[in-house]
């Protein structure tokens, strides 16, 4: 049996990478909302008066936001792949999808670099979501910082931030599933060629 060419194993491995970190991203915004749900998260503090639940919270939102860049990136790397793989001459690659799509021979390719640009979609939003939630935890720990942290109004605006991150990272679990379905789908052969 003829061995793939050296991109596609390349591809598959890159793309499996990439695949891999989307439980990383599950498990880090898994335990910030799990922090986040606990509701003695602004009361909850070490010997030092940090937050801890709070602190925690944010660690690893900062850790699912370097994740889901990781993931971009080897989903970049490997469009790359694809599109250099499918041409004529690897340093000239097919200028996008579209020249993908007039070749019969290439529909494997098409059809994994399809999933790849959904999944990217899906990763740049959850990134968004994962940024978003961490601006409104950076707003809470300033306000808990603050000379008067315990002024009128003061608690209920920290609540509704930290409720407003949740919803936020509670959109992030819908587009990192959708994001890990499509990059795995991107590693697996079209359903024609397991027919044939």
């Amino acid at each position: 049996m003829a061995q793939p060419p050296q991109w596609k194993a390349m591809y598959q491995y890159v793309t499996r990478r990439a695949h891999d970190g989307c439980a990383r991203v599950e498990e880090s915004v898994a335990a910030a909302r799990g922090a986040l749900a606990t509701p003695m998260v602004l009361d909850t503090r070490d010997a030092a008066g940090r937050c801890t639940l709070l602190h925690s919270a944010v660690t690893h939102v900062e850790h699912a936001s370097d994740c889901l860049s990781g993931f971009i990136v080897s989903v970049v790397v490997a469009e790359l792949l694809v599109l250099h793989g499918c041409g004529a001459v690897p340093s000239r690659p097919v200028a996008s999808i579209d020249g993908l799509r007039r070749n019969r021979d290439d529909h494997d390719e098409w059809l994994a670099l399809s999933r790849l640009e959904a999944a990217r979609e899906h990763g740049q939003d959850a990134l968004r979501g994962v940024e978003g939630a961490f601006t409104l935890l950076a707003s809470v720990r300033f306000m808990l910082r603050s000379r008067t942290p315990d002024a009128a109004g003061r608690r209920q605006a920290m609540e509704e931030q930290l409720h407003a991150a949740a919803v936020e990272l509670q959109a992030v679990v819908g587009s990192v599933a959708n994001m890990s379905a499509l990059a795995f789908l991107a590693t697996q052969p079209a359903i024609r060629n397991r027919i044939q």
